[in-house]
């Protein structure tokens, strides 16, 4: 994931679409955000290199050279701890996109940039391999299901504000829909690039075929 500094003026954008801080992350000192965001990634690199199946509770405190009762006391269970990855995951992907509402700069050139953004975002093994954990899970167990549903409305919610941006025209329900298509269009990339960082050779050139399917989308 992508971490990137926001231009003046979109920050706050940025930071408004972030979900609220918990009231456990409202209490944390500053250094137990630390610890907290240590064991975020720890967990969030087993559930990447090894799947879900394999995240225990210990193997996570082992990683992250903590005791198991110092990892409950930020996580109880391992159902809160994808909570969290699902969470910290989607927050970066709308603070990362949302640098791209770029009043400087033309609609169809806000929207093309996001879309060769986030493109680019799926090319890495990392992230499918994340995606691919979510979406497996959210299968068998309805706690991963309530998870995604959040997720995708709020990438949803997201892509329609650079919708409306080419198409005023459409109303906010339309906005959403269209997000819909187009982030189904996006993500649907990673099953033709399992582990691998770019395209077959026979359709090389589909990020630009993408992009112009895209905007006609938007505009339409």
């Amino acid at each position: 994931m992508m971490k990137t500094d926001l231009p003046a003026g979109s920050k706050k954008r940025a930071d408004d679409r972030r979900d609220p801080p918990t009231d456990h992350e409202r209490t944390l000192t500053g250094r137990g955000r630390e610890t907290f965001a240590r064991v975020l990634e720890c967990a969030t690199e087993i559930v990447t290199s090894e799947g879900y199946g394999a995240l225990t509770m210990r193997k996570l405190a082992t990683s992250a050279g903590m005791s198991l009762s110092n990892v409950q006391h930020y996580f109880k269970t391992r159902e809160d701890v994808l909570e969290a990855v699902i969470k910290e995951t989607m927050a970066r992907y709308v603070t990362d996109a949302s640098r791209f509402l770029d009043d400087s700069k033309a609609p169809r050139d806000q929207l093309e940039s996001v879309v060769r953004f986030l493109v680019n975002d799926i090319k890495k093994p990392r992230v499918q391999s994340l995606f691919g954990a979510f979406w497996a899970l959210a299968q068998t167990h309805d706690f991963a299901r309530s998870l995604m549903d959040d997720m995708y409305v709020a990438e949803r919610k997201l892509l329609a504000q650079f919708v409306r941006r080419v198409n005023p025209a459409l109303d906010a329900s339309q906005a959403v829909r269209r997000a819909a298509l187009i982030g189904c269009q996006i993500e649907g990339l990673m099953l033709l690039i399992p582990q691998r960082n770019r395209f077959p050779s026979d359709i090389r050139g589909i990020e630009d075929e993408l992009v112009q399917a895209v905007l006609g989308l938007a505009m339409a």
